[in-house]
């Protein structure tokens, strides 16, 4: 007998999302005129507390640092123009 997951088994279970799946799913949850970076931080900062042994939050928190520092060029970029 497998791991039990609620009512499924962990040979049942549905794979977890990739990182990459999380981060564009939160992107378009995210609502118009939102402070993605604040966002971002606030993010960065919930998966800090990860401990686990999972790459995945690791992973997620990378493309999180990414896009932070990818909103941090194209809004300093934004005020040279």
């Amino acid at each position: 007998m497998g791991l039990m997951l609620g009512r499924q088994t962990a040979r049942t279970a549905k794979p977890l999302p990739q990182p990459e799946e999380v981060l564009i799913a939160w992107l378009m949850a995210q609502p118009d005129g939102s402070d993605l970076t604040a966002a971002v931080n606030m993010e960065i900062r919930r998966l800090d507390g990860y401990r686990g042994p999972h790459p995945g939050p690791n992973r997620l928190k990378e493309l999180f640092i990414e896009l932070g520092r990818e909103l941090a060029v194209s809004h300093i970029s934004g005020r040279l123009q």
